[in-house]
């Protein structure tokens, strides 16, 4: 309260007016008053400075005063920001157990996704980490449409949704959010949706994001920063919290960005030029538990996002790709570690898609909200013994608490326990991971048949909603997708199917369960079979067969009784074979097979039924199985019967049936017969009204039965301790009987001694007696009797008792003492064991050669001898490992004898020697044994420190004795002062950028060393660099190749520093250049610019310089400019004009040209094509040649133009004028003249043929031989057929012919009508032929001289019977007017054909008292028509009863009539035989057939042999046509003579060729003159036989192969520097620094330098200089006593000197008598001479001429094989059976010709004649239709 002293102003604003009214008022000096807020705070001056703008004050008289109206407040609710940046916190805390990070990435990726909805090409989203020692830092960046300022500004408003924000304007046009288009798995992109998950994503991850964002049609770059210290800072400034700014830049620019923390952003940023458009969300301030988290459990959280996104990385069917990548980067030394998110494999939907064999795919229908779901429910089958359910990798581990319950409940309730939850679900195709479905009514398991219950278990399935089914804000769990499926009015249906949805999934799931689940294990292969008994017949084969099945954890066996069910009837039997379709070998697993059943009894059934494995009753008992049986009185229906039918009122007499055995006594074995007989009772009568009762007889065997006793026999000797020993044990039946022992009979037995017996194996078996055998184990061997008890459990007798007396055992096992597991041992010591060697009880034996070794794992063994007294001592050898990180290491310790191995563990613990090293150095730098990093080329590594370990791990510290066992490899120079520090000398760094270099610290003496490499890197760059691919360029084109423009840093490196921007600030000048097409492409990879298009348009050719420039930097670059682009040609130089040449030959000087440009500047540019006639090459001086070899033309004036062209371009040249002048001697053409008006008919002779041979000048030429003219003739035929033919040889001329020409006169023209070809040809000197045009003729008939057929019809034989087939004459015949060669020739011919029958001797009908037959209607003729020449008869039939003689021939006549018919025209007879006996006619008409047949066949083998051999002559000819030459032999000869004559070497080489031997020195070099080879093979005839070698074991296997007899020398123990000093050109003595002392005489020179090697030279001079040394060889001993006195004289030392004559002077001065002087050289063994130059000509010639030959000689041999294999054919088995059948047939039809004249009666001589002659005459024409 206080009292004012003036004035008060106060300020009022009401509610809701948006301007204040201010009221000015005073109060009273007097009046007390308070002023209060409406909390009803009084103020002072102090609380008024804390009150906040825009409080409501009151202004009140006292502070309890109450107010006088209502008031109103203006408030701002604004959240805090903890609502934004703690919001992710709390949502991503409720993620049941797990880390929630992978899903707080998921929001990022869902707005990245959204963007990249609609990107044209691949959609990337990247997320990487940098965790480099700065701020860590997570970025997502993405290559979708970005933001523009206003979309950048609605993300930043919290819960602002995609559908409350308002339409913006992006690329120019008006958007705004659309709901995308119904899409397959609704895989559309529509996740980023509330406007709160990426906000609470970014910081629940970190606690500052930087949202950086590119617009499409935008240049800017937007960014926009939010951060927990921001917020904090505007709170504590009272500023608005919930505003900031959002910068606009262009790209690339990272002025802005401060500090070293974030330098990540700058190279983020530097990478955004190119990009059209991009978001990157940048994260910092990550929290240490998140690093800790990304990183150790990088494949967790990297598996959660791939299974996130699995749909839209794989596709709809989850197994196609997409591009989603992940890159992890640790710091910049090393490079990022990228995954792509597609390669993940172990995610949860590739796991269970990959795991799938069939799918269900459904589609469910909500009816309030129109909501649309998409299901699959996917099998996973059980496999052979396991289920291939997937187990999920992000579940979380079972309780143990439940482990032990779990194990006892079934396989079906533990799958339905695990899987409760069957459905994934999918929203927009994103995974909503919190939210899993169980199953729907009609696929759960209680509405599915039992048998398919555990089924149930082995699905899973997914479901694929779109946006009309609600998720929470953090996209975990679904909020109404179960309510709304469940509800009843939601429709499911099966895509592509109507029926209802619960049959059809479990049909499906049935189908499933048979198709892939394999459950039934058969065992036992036996082979596989065939079953023919099965249809179809493709189900037959193979069918494979084994001994036992496994099913349902039961064991089926072969012989186990079996009863079937859901069979009709009932099968009883024991098992046999088990079937199984298919092919398999060995254990299998299937779903179904077949089984075997042999019905019981076998002796009453005797029958095997098949069965399905399914239909075996898995309940039957043996008991119910074994019925009793059961004998029942049938009578003929079936029916059982009891007593006989009543005959009357009486009822039927009772029946019973009597069993009778024949040998009572069934105890013993043997064959028995068992009667059942039909008895009446009353009467005990087997008959009853005269016939036999029913009865029955079975005979059958009685064998031993059940074993119920046993006998053992006594042990005969004593049995060692684990030695088996036999127990014969003999089987008794209840009646004594000996009985065969049940297959699966186990003896027990039980000692009367404290001991163990096992290994009980059965050994032999018959029908009487069994052998088992046992092993003895006691624990204490004493040399007594013991009882054994042998107990065959399940006999009514089961126990006998055996005495036994037990000795040592045999060695069985090691005991290796001591026992501690592991044994421990210190690094570097030995260690003791003591072995004790054990028989099978455990006792310790000693017997003969027990050797115990000891073998440490990668130490030598050590070996203890056990034989005295079963133990031994073992010490090893000192045990040194490589320990590292403390940790101690296990041996494997093998203690062996012959017959037991013992294995131990020995624990080698770590010691306190040094056993590791570490580098470190500043800022925490670490370097790491084989660690790459990168280092400023030329830096330097200061402060580099070493660190030692022991084998624990401890650290050593260093001394001075440590120092100096300290080695590095990068410089020798060390301070020992700073090594006892721990300091290294400093690296130096190469200056140049090279491959990573290898750097090592060590520590000597104890082999611990780190290992390092480095890779330099530029540094700024210093200067530009220009590199042209080529410097020279022609003027007006383009410079080859490019020119690449590098920034280098001062050492030279490439600083790969170019942009993509920085292209457009590089210029280029240079005179005559066009700036126009030059262009600058940047290359990303290398970091360089290529200038290409460099070209000069103008200027002088010569040297020009081009200028780049970039900022200040500059290079120049000096090119040469030639001659430009080829444009004309020149003549050069060239023949004497006017130039004539003769046809056929050549021009003998060539014509030069020139390639010149538009200037006429000579070019060399070899590109160039120059044509005259033929192309030509350009040289290298641009000129091209044209040698003319031969013209040939007619006689003329000709132009001969040469053109060029260069990329198919024409360049224009110059013509040249040539006259062509005709060669009289040059025969070109062949001339034929002959009537060509004449016609060729058929088997006529060609109209004369004039062939006239004409030369080059038109006249004619008669200088050939007229044997060298033929004349071939051919048929034209089909192009796949090759018509063989003739040739034809000339005439000689007649008197009035000309004798220039060749005359082929009178030749036969073809028998056979068509068309023709004939050629005339010439042979000239050289073989080559010269052909005439081909004359193409017509062959027509000749005339017509008869009427026949076509073919020929046989002999007929009728008869008059009612069968019209015994009364037919003709069927199906047509006659031809043909030439007598058989050609149709009555084509322009017509009229009719006039049939009628007469006697054989001539006359018609009534002729000679003589009846003859009548056509049907009695007609004695018939008439046709002849059209074309060619009559055709349907039928010709005799009319029933006919009139005629029986066996009497007739003649069928057909005349040819009309006025075009010639009259000389033959009548065509047909001959039959008539007959009343239709027997006697079908007689004869088979063997008229037969003769028919026979003839054909012989006529066509005929032919088949005829052509054969005519074959074979004409492959006969064709060898002899093969020529071979004798040129080859005598240039054979000359070859031979010249070997023969030059000199060789004598001494035998008979180790030349094998391995590593070069061979005898003597044969190693060749020497040109004689005296020079005598005098140096005799100066080294001590080593000419000596064998050289390049290995030293070559030269000691012929040392020893020989004994030592041959002397060897290899080219290993030759001193080879001293020879490679030597092998230099080294001056003769007498030259010394390159000049003369004095003219030497006797033209001295290297005696080395006369030979000649062969073969490798490089090894034989090495071995020459060792043998020869310096060997000087001169003319004669007066010159070389001379130059040996000059080179004395000048105080130098000379070599032996050798003469050409024979002489040497030693090396010591010494020359003269027999010893220094050479024998002749038949006295020797020298060495061989080379061969002179021409052989090699002389060879070559050879060989062209051997190449001829072989030619020739393979065609000639492939003409002879080719006739062999003809030959051979001809007289093959079935060649040689044909034509026996041929002879065979043949005498069959004279055989049948003979039958046939018997039914003829002697008739007319002259008329049977005519038939003959008919016939035969029908015969030969049919043969002469063959080409000729």
């Amino acid at each position: 309260m206080s009292e004012p002293t003036a004035d008060f102003p106060l300020q009022q604003w009401c509610s809701g007016d948006p301007q204040g009214h201010r009221t000015k008022f005073a109060i009273p000096p007097h009046e007390k008053f308070v002023l209060a807020t409406t909390d009803r705070v009084i103020l002072d001056f102090h609380k008024f400075e804390d009150l906040q703008d825009g409080s409501t004050l009151h202004l009140l008289q006292r502070e309890d005063q109450a107010l006088t109206a209502a008031t109103e407040e203006h408030i701002n609710f604004t959240p805090h920001y903890d609502t934004l940046i703690k919001g992710g916190l709390y949502e991503y805390y409720a993620s049941e157990g797990q880390n929630p990070l992978a899903y707080a990435l998921a929001e990022l990726i869902d707005n990245s996704l959204s963007a990249t909805a609609k990107n044209p090409g691949a959609r990337t989203v990247e997320i990487r980490m940098v965790f480099d020692g700065g701020k860590p830092t997570v970025i997502v960046l993405d290559n979708g449409c970005g933001m523009t300022f206003t979309q950048l500004k609605n993300w930043a408003v919290y819960r602002l949704s995609k559908f409350s924000r308002d339409k913006v304007i992006v690329g120019g046009s008006l958007e705004g959010y659309t709901r995308p288009d119904p899409v397959r798995r609704s895989l559309n992109s529509d996740i980023s949706y509330f406007g709160v998950g990426g906000k609470q994503a970014v910081f629940f991850i970190g606690n500052s994001t930087r949202m950086i964002t590119k617009p499409v049609g935008s240049p800017d770059v937007h960014e926009l920063i939010l951060s927990k210290e921001g917020f904090e800072s505007r709170e504590k400034d009272k500023r608005d919290i919930y505003s900031t700014v959002i910068k606009n830049r262009k790209p690339g620019d990272y002025s802005h960005v401060k500090g070293d923390d974030e330098r990540c952003l700058r190279a983020l940023i530097g990478e955004e030029f190119g990009k059209k458009s991009f978001t990157a969300v940048v994260i910092t301030g990550v929290s240490p538990e998140h690093v800790a988290f990304l990183k150790r459990d990088f494949d967790v959280w990297t598996r959660q996002l791939a299974n996130l996104y699995h749909y839209y990385i794989h596709g709809v069917n989850g197994k196609d790709t997409s591009s989603c990548s992940i890159i992890l980067r640790e710091k910049p030394p090393k490079s990022p570690s990228v995954l792509n998110l597609r390669e993940i494999d172990d995610d949860r939907q590739t796991l269970f898609l990959n795991a799938t064999v069939d799918t269900f795919e459904f589609h469910a229908a909500t009816e309030k909200d129109g909501g649309t779901v998409e299901g699959v429910i996917r099998y996973h089958p059980f496999l052979y013994d396991r289920e291939t359910y997937p187990e999920d990798p992000d579940a979380p581990p079972a309780l143990d608490d439940d482990a032990s319950d779990w194990e006892n409940e079934s396989a079906a309730w533990q799958q339905a326990r695990a899987r409760k939850h069957i459905f994934d679900c999918f929203w927009n195709g994103r995974l909503i991971p919190y939210t899993k479905l169980q199953e729907f009514d009609w696929c759960a398991a209680s509405k599915g048949p039992k048998e398919l219950a555990e089924c149930y278990g082995r699905i899973s399935g997914v479901l694929f909603s779109d946006d009309r089914f609600e998720v929470s804000t953090n996209k975990l769990t679904f909020m109404d997708l179960e309510v709304k499926l469940k509800q009843n009015s939601t429709i499911f249906t099966r895509i592509k199917q109507r029926g209802k949805i619960l049959k059809d999934f479990t049909e499906w799931l049935k189908k499933c369960h048979e198709k892939w689940d394999k459950q039934v294990k058969f065992v036992g292969f036996k082979e596989t079979i065939e079953r023919k008994e099965l249809t179809p017949k493709k189900m037959q084969h193979p069918w494979a067969t084994f001994s036992s099945i496994v099913w349902d954890g039961k064991v089926y066996k072969t012989g186990q009784l079996v009863k079937s069910q859901k069979t009709v009837p009932i099968v009883y039997g024991r098992m046999g074979r088990f079937l199984l379709y298919g092919e398999h070998k060995g254990s299998v697993f299937a779903t179904g097979g077949e089984v075997e059943v042999l019905l019981e009894p076998k002796e009453f059934y005797n029958t095997v039924k098949t069965i399905a494995i399914s239909k075996i009753n898995k309940t039957a008992t043996d008991e119910e199985i074994q019925r009793p049986i059961q004998v029942k009185i049938l009578n003929k229906k079936g029916e059982s019967l009891s007593q006989m039918p009543s005959v009357g009122l009486g009822k039927g007499k009772k029946m019973f049936v009597e069993l009778k055995i024949v040998h009572p006594n069934l105890t013993n074995p043997g064959n028995y017969t068992l009667s059942l007989n039909t008895k009446i009772s009353e009467s005990n009568a087997y008959v009853f009204g005269g016939r036999q009762l029913p009865s029955f007889k079975l005979t059958f065997t009685i064998v031993a039965g059940t074993p119920e006793s046993f006998v053992v026999s006594p042990v005969s000797t004593p049995p060692h301790v684990g030695v088996p020993f036999n127990i014969s044990l003999f089987i008794k039946d209840a009646h004594d009987n000996a009985a065969v022992a049940p297959p699966d009979l186990r003896p027990v037995l039980k000692c009367s001694m404290e001991c163990k017996l096992k290994k009980i194996n059965k050994k032999n078996t018959s029908d009487t007696k069994t052998d088992w055998a046992t092993n003895v184990y006691p624990s204490v061997v004493s040399l007594q009797m013991y009882d054994l008890n042998v107990t065959l459990p399940g006999l009514k007798t089961d126990t006998q008792t055996v005495q036994i007396c037990l000795l040592p055992g045999n060695p069985h096992s090691l005991h290796v003492t001591p026992e501690d597991e592991p044994i421990a041992l210190e690094n570097g010591n030995t260690f003791t064991f003591t072995a004790e060697v054990h028989d099978e009880a455990g006792n310790i034996t000693a017997q003969a050669k027990q050797i115990v070794s000891c073998q440490v794992k990668g130490f030598p063994p050590v070996t203890a001898d056990c034989s005295a007294s079963g133990t031994g001592q073992l010490v090893t050898k000192p045990i040194n490992l490589q320990i590292t990180n403390g940790e101690p290491q296990n041996l494997t310790v093998e203690f062996e004898m012959p017959v037991s191995k013992e294995n131990e563990r020995l624990k080698v613990v770590p010691s306190t020697r040094v056993s590791r090293m570490e580098l470190c150095g500043d800022d925490n730098l670490v370097l790491r044994n084989g660690e790459k990093i990168e280092w400023l080329a030329g830096g330097s590594l200061e402060n580099l420190f070493y660190k030692l370990y022991d084998e624990a791990g401890r650290l050593v510290p260093p001394t001075e004795e440590i120092a100096c066992r300290i080695k590095v490899n990068w410089t020798g120079d060390v301070n020992v002062t700073d090594l006892a520090l721990g300091k290294l000398p400093v690296l130096q760094v190469p200056t140049q950028v090279q491959p990573p270099i290898f750097y090592l610290v060590s520590y000597q003496d104890q082999n611990v060393s780190v290992s390092f490499n480095i890779v330099p890197r530029p540094d700024e760059a210093t200067k530009l660099k220009a590199t042209p691919l080529h410097n020279t360029v022609k003027l007006g084109e383009i410079l080859p190749g490019n020119i690449s423009l590098e920034l280098l840093d001062q050492y030279d490196n490439s600083t790969l520093t170019f942009t993509s921007t920085c292209k457009d600030h590089i210029t280029v000048e240079a005179d005559g250049l066009d700036k126009s097409a030059i262009d600058f492409v940047w290359q990303e990879s290398s970091g360089s610019v290529l200038v290409t298009g460099v070209q000069f348009l103008s200027g002088p050719l010569g040297p020009r310089e081009l200028c780049f420039t970039y900022g200040s930097f500059e290079e120049r670059v000096h090119v040469k400019v030639t001659a430009g682009v080829p444009a004309l040609l020149k003549l050069t130089s060239g023949p004497e004009m006017p130039l004539q040449v003769l046809n056929g030959h050549g021009i003998a000087t060539p014509f030069v040209v020139q390639v010149c440009d538009e200037r006429g500047n000579p070019t060399t540019d070899q590109r160039v094509v120059t044509t005259a006639v033929i192309s030509q090459p350009v040289s290298a001086e641009g000129k091209a040649s044209f040698p003319v070899s031969g013209v040939s033309g007619p006689k003329g004036c000709y132009k001969l133009v040469f053109e060029g062209s260069l990329n198919q371009k024409p360049i224009p040249g110059f013509t040249v004028n040539l006259t062509v002048i005709p060669d009289p001697n040059k025969p070109v053409s062949l001339s034929v003249e002959y009537n060509t008006a004449a016609v060729f008919p058929a088997g006529g002779r060609f109209p004369v043929f004039s062939v006239t041979v004409v030369s080059d000048e038109g006249c004619p030429m008669a200088t050939f031989n007229p044997a060298a003219a033929s004349m071939r003739l051919w048929k034209e035929a089909p192009p796949q057929n090759t018509s063989p033919h003739r040739e034809l040889k000339c005439c000689k001329p007649l008197g009035d012919e000309k004798k220039d020409r060749f005359h082929f006169r009178d030749k036969p023209i073809p028998k056979q009508v068509g068309k023709y070809t004939i050629q005339f040809s010439l042979k000239i000197d050289d073989g080559k032929l010269l052909s005439s045009n081909q004359i193409s003729i017509d062959v027509v008939a000749n005339q017509p001289v008869r009427l026949a057929p076509d073919p020929p019809p046989p002999t007929r034989f009728v008869s008059d019977s009612k069968v019209i087939a015994h009364r037919t004459l003709v069927e199906n015949m047509t006659l031809r007017i043909m030439d007598e060669h058989g050609n149709a020739a009555g084509r322009d011919l017509g009229g009719t054909v006039v049939v009628s029958i007469e006697n054989l001797g001539g006359g018609g009908s009534g002729s000679s008292g003589q009846s003859v037959p009548l056509f049907e209607g009695q007609k004695n003729s018939l008439t046709t028509s002849l059209v074309e020449g060619k009559a055709h008869f349907t039928r010709l039939v005799l009319m029933e009863n006919s009139p005629g003689e029986d066996g009497s021939d007739y003649l069928l006549l057909f005349r040819p009539e009309g006025p075009m018919v010639p009259t000389t025209l033959d009548p065509f007879p047909l001959l039959f035989h008539f007959n009343k006996d239709a027997e006697n006619q079908q007689k004869m008409f088979e063997l008229t057939k037969k003769k028919n047949t026979l003839t054909t066949s012989i006529e066509a083998l005929r032919e088949n042999f005829a052509t054969s051999t005519e074959l074979l002559t004409a492959l006969t000819c064709k060898i002899s046509s093969f020529l071979l030459s004798k040129q080859g032999e005598l240039k054979r000869s000359e070859l031979d003579q010249i070997v023969r004559s030059h000199r060789v070497c004598s001494i035998p080489d008979q180790f030349r060729g094998q391995q590593d031997v070069l061979g005898a020195v003597g044969h190693l070099a060749l020497v040109q003159d004689a005296d020079a080879a005598r005098v140096i093979s005799w100066q080294i005839r001590g080593d000419m036989d000596c064998v050289l070698t390049k290995t030293l074991a070559a030269a000691q296997r012929i040392y020893k192969d020989t004994n030592g007899q041959q002397q060897v020398m290899s080219l290993e123990t030759i001193w080879i520097p001293f020879i490679k000093r030597r092998l230099l050109q080294q001056p003769l003595p007498h030259i010394r620094n390159g000049r003369a002392l004095f003219d030497p005489p006797g033209n001295p020179v290297y005696a080395i330098d006369l030979l000649h090697f062969p073969s490798d030279p490089q090894s034989c001079r090495t071995a020459f200089k060792s043998i020869l040394g310096n060997t000087i060889l001169m003319d004669d001993l007066n010159s070389a006593n001379h130059y040996r006195k000059a080179v004395v004289q000048h105080k130098m030392p000379c070599p032996t000197i050798l003469t050409r004559q024979g002489d040497r002077i030693s090396g010591n001065g010494k020359f003269g008598g027999a010893q220094n002087r050479a024998p002749p050289m038949h006295a020797l063994k020298v060495f061989g001479a080379p061969l002179p130059p021409h052989h090699a000509a002389l060879k070559e010639h050879i060989g062209d001429l051997l190449s001829q030959h072989r030619s020739a000689l393979e065609k000639k041999q492939e003409a002879a094989k080719e006739r062999g294999a003809h030959l051979k054919m001809m007289q093959s088995p079935e060649s040689l059976k044909q034509r026996k059948q041929m002879e065979e047939m043949i005498t069959q039809l004279e055989e049948n010709e003979r039958e046939l004249g018997m039914f003829q009666v002697e008739r007319t001589e002259r008329s049977f004649s005519n038939i003959h002659i008919c016939c035969f005459h029908s015969v030969a024409f049919c043969f002469q239709r063959r080409p000729q």
